[in-house]
């Protein structure tokens, strides 16, 4: 489960982030993960709220997580199709060879504070 050190090493990030920018409390996380990361979704939402137990600048944070589509182009016929929901297969021509265009990537997007209000 390799979600879970991938969670570790952007909660590192954050926590890096808002020490050089003063930040108090993080609200939300959000981060794009692409359908052929080899990340899967449920797996970060499930250990999310372990990893980041006991750190006080994540209470009552909250991981958004936006997936991003595997794109192909067919390099046969050049159709652009899902990846995932084709199974690797051009949906016009059948062929398996493809160039992958998206879907491969992790990033993390945003970071939202919490305001303190005084």
């Amino acid at each position: 489960m390799h979600e879970i050190g991938v969670l570790y090493k952007m909660v590192e990030q954050v926590e890096a982030v808002a020490k050089q920018q003063n930040l108090e409390q993080i609200a939300v996380i959000e981060v794009e993960v692409g359908e052929l990361s080899g990340i899967l979704p449920v797996f970060l939402e499930k250990y999310y709220p372990i990893v980041i137990e006991n750190k006080v600048l994540f209470e009552a944070s909250e991981l958004c997580i936006q997936v991003i589509p595997g794109q192909a182009l067919c390099c046969d016929c050049q159709t652009l199709y899902n990846v995932m929901k084709n199974e690797g297969t051009c949906p016009k021509c059948e062929s398996r060879e493809k160039t992958i265009l998206g879907g491969r990537e992790f990033i993390l997007k945003n970071i939202i504070i919490r305001q303190n209000r005084e």
